[in-house]
């Protein structure tokens, strides 16, 4: 019992933390200091050389976040010169405080402006702002200038020391841990699915996942997008690639058949036989691989037929209950892939890469297809597809005619980035200087806290909605944080050893929970500063008390500029995310229609890659609308709509993406026009996002699925032969997959009603016995 809780609980680490970036992140930041501050001390240096070349080496490390490792040397060697630069500048300029805050403001400036050049430049940004900060926050003396150089040099080869020796990233290293992180995944999933199993409790019927549910398949989507990117770099097998996108779509359709299953409510035989099923699947992701590795596909495909999860001889009943055929479908699914992709991985991780050529693609592996022969039949006459109720018509003229001015352009593109990243300079800037004064009327000594709090709330905030609710985090956090602050300094008031190990674990949960709650990191911060003053015996609880006021300054000057100077609404925000999402959507389906109705070798996947990431820009943008602080309930639901819509269409787009096969549909007219038309209307969408806004009509059409005779299609396509099994469910899902797309292109209308006008009327009648995609 105790081993099963361990295992869990490990799981339950490897899961939330994908690839333990975060917890490499942490570490590395941790050991830097260490490393620096063990280098330093023993030197007898002052407190601010001292102090100097730990914050060198954990501002250093906070920039080491990707990258290979040249990249990761390249940009070391640029920071420091940088930060010794703005060192000088801030150090020069300690006798002359106008001037220097002057200097700081525009310091503030290019430090916000340099982040349009991704990592480099936020990197860059971040040193020099830091090295300007607390060179005047720790009033340094031009005398004082070698042992800086020489405390951030130290600094400097620590963190390289911890980012290119001891926390080096290779591709090898990254697959591996990213595997272990999807393995650990699919086990929580199991196990939360099996959990919902047990409690019995009915769900409504919704297609909506519950929130443990949800946050596992998002997790495991995130790793899915990290390790494609790392795939071009080790040189895999498409082949193993594609087990990939198995393993995540087959995950997903488990937990989606589970719930809409335990939504149309199932008695408690049913309910225990799938929760063994689950226990039966679960003991194939266990950490140890070898029940996965030892399987021979063909042996697991004629267990799996039989739906033998647990290896007892089952029987299929006579007319089993729709929903739970889906699930025991799903069930197989997930086992063959996480089988097929441990075996891959393995073999991947033991043999050196091996060079294809381009367009070059691996022979088919065995698939659950093969063994399906049952389920086919079965769920050719299964219900219809599911998706929004309402359907949207053809207007009187059928067609959809785009302006051409409101078509996107990379040059608009880049016109719309630059502006972006004057405007967030501009912001900063001013904030900083709104900052620097009313933090100098609150103290002549501590003000720069406030300047500090109103520059970091600009990281990564893309609206004044998302800046207020991060500023809104940072006052909770620190608040939080001298509570806690202050009654640890009390207990430990001049026990250094003590003090200095919870110094360091602050930095590590500081650094480890930066990416997931930045009220959380706000927070360790804050405890952090108090057992640093502690072990400088400059501690008092007022001390902390200031500093939420200069925080509370801070974030305020912040919100103040954000709000009256060159404001970025979140819903404009948000648009533009979207309309990146549509130029993704708009490019996948061009790119599948040249796949499915003209043959031609395109690689679908890679574009979806992009749909897939847009849509979590689109998920980022919006947050702020999903926030309690969103003053308008009405506003919150259409936003949670929106979303909804964006990441089922992304799911939809994946599914097609997966069962494509070249010139599947080329023998279907009424396809091409279906994906003429689902290509019109996100050119539609488009419009509708742009800068300015156009209002057009979306157009609808009639389903596939309950018109195409599957089968008659898959014998067109061989030539008048035999169809294997593969190619008809293959040509099912992605009928469905564009049926179901075309469903959610139409359901944006709802949230989009300022801008986009559909024309009603009477949807045409669908059958009944049309076959339902999950």
């Amino acid at each position: 019992m105790i081993v099963r809780w361990l295992a869990s609980l490990a799981d339950r680490f490897f899961a939330s933390d994908h690839g333990m970036v975060r917890f490499r992140y942490a570490a590395q930041a941790v050991l830097s200091v260490v490393l620096a501050v063990g280098v330093l001390a023993p030197m007898g240096l002052p407190s601010t050389e001292l102090l100097f070349g730990a914050v060198a080496a954990m501002v250093c490390s906070t920039s080491m976040r990707t990258g290979t490792v040249g990249q990761r040397a390249v940009n070391i060697l640029i920071f420091g010169p940088v930060m010794a630069l703005s060192l000088t500048v801030a150090t020069l300029l300690t006798p002359y405080p106008i001037v220097g805050d002057a200097v700081f403001v525009l310091v503030m400036f290019t430090a916000v402006y340099v982040r349009r050049f991704d990592q480099l430049g936020n990197s860059l940004g971040m040193g020099a702002f830091m090295a300007f900060f607390f060179a005047m926050f720790l009033k340094a003396a031009p005398a004082q200038l070698p042992l800086m150089y020489f405390a951030v040099l130290v600094g400097l080869l620590s963190c390289s020391i911890s980012a290119l020796l001891v926390f080096r990233e290779t591709p090898a290293s990254v697959l591996r841990r990213t595997t272990g992180s999807i393995r650990a995944q699919v086990a929580r999933l199991i196990e939360e699915l099996a959990k919902l199993l047990d409690d019995g409790e009915p769900l409504p019927e919704s297609d909506e996942l519950p929130h443990g549910v949800a946050r596992q398949a998002s997790l495991m989507h995130q790793t899915t997008l990290q390790i494609e990117d790392y795939a071009d770099l080790l040189g895999l097998d498409p082949q193993w690639q594609r087990q990939l996108v198995d393993a995540e779509l087959s995950a997903d359709r488990l937990a989606r058949s589970t719930v809409r299953a335990l939504g149309d409510g199932l008695d408690a035989a049913t309910r225990a036989d799938l929760a063994e099923d689950m226990r039966g699947l679960h003991r194939f992701v266990d950490r140890n691989p070898t029940a996965a590795l030892t399987l021979d596909v063909d042996e697991l495909l004629n267990r799996i037929a039989r739906y033998d999860i647990r290896g007892d001889a089952g029987q299929l009943a006579t007319k089993p209950e729709h929903h739970t055929l889906l699930v025991r479908r799903a069930i197989r699914e997930l086992l063959l892939s996480v089988v097929q992709m441990r075996q891959t991985t393995t073999r991947v991780l033991s043999e050196p890469p091996v060079a294809r050529k381009p367009g070059e693609v691996s022979e088919r592996e065995p698939t659950l297809e093969d063994a399906d022969d049952l389920v086919a039949d079965v769920e050719r006459d299964a219900a219809s597809p599911t998706g929004p109720d309402a359907r949207l018509d053809v207007g009187p003229d059928g067609k959809l005619l785009v302006p051409e001015d409101d078509k996107p352009s990379e040059a608009a593109s880049h016109h719309h980035e630059i502006g972006a990243s004057t405007r967030s300079a501009i912001q900063a800037a001013i904030g900083g200087a709104l900052a620097i004064m009313g933090g100098e009327l609150l103290s002549d000594q501590r003000w720069y806290w406030a300047v500090i709090a109103g520059f970091i709330v600009f990281a990564g905030t893309t609206s004044r909605g998302d800046l207020l609710v991060k500023g809104w985090r940072r006052v909770w956090g620190t608040l939080l944080g001298i509570i806690a602050g202050t009654v640890l300094a009390t207990l430990l008031a001049g026990n250094k050893p003590v003090n200095l190990v919870l110094l360091l674990i602050c930095i590590f949960l500081a650094f480890y929970s930066l990416r997931v709650s930045y009220g959380m990191m706000t927070f360790f911060i804050t405890v952090m500063l108090g057992m640093l003053y502690d072990i400088l015996g400059t501690f008092t609880p007022d001390l902390l008390l200031l500093r939420l006021e200069e925080t509370a300054i801070g974030v305020g000057s912040s919100a103040i500029a954000a709000m009256l100077v060159l404001p970025t609404r979140t819903r404009s925000t948000v648009l533009t995310e979207l309309h990146d999402y549509f130029i993704a959507l708009h490019d996948q389906l061009r790119d599948a229609e040249r796949l499915l109705v003209h043959a031609d070798r395109v690689s679908v996947i890679a574009a979806t890659r992009e749909v897939d990431r847009a849509a979590t820009d689109v998920r980022t943008a919006i947050a702020p609308m999903l926030h309690r602080l969103s003053p308008s309930r009405v506003r919150r639901g259409h936003a949670t709509r929106l979303l909804t819509l964006t990441e089922e269409s992304s799911l939809a787009a994946r599914n097609l993406a997966r069962a494509a096969e070249p010139g599947a549909l080329a023998e279907l007219p009424a396809a091409g026009e279906t994906l003429d038309r689902m290509i019109a209307n996100t050119e539609v969408l488009l419009a509708a996002t742009g800068t300015p806004p156009a209002t057009a009509k979306l157009v609808s059409g009639p389903a596939l699925a309950p018109t195409v005779d599957v089968r008659a299609l898959a014998e067109a396509n061989a030539g008048g032969g035999e169809p294997s099994r593969i190619t008809v469910l293959h040509l099912r899902r992605t009928i469905n997959s564009l049926d179901r797309l075309d469903k959610l292109l139409l359901g944006m209308a709802a949230p989009l009603a300022q801008t986009i006008s559909v024309p009603r009327h009477q949807p045409p009648a669908q059958s009944s016995n049309s076959p339902r995609e999950i």
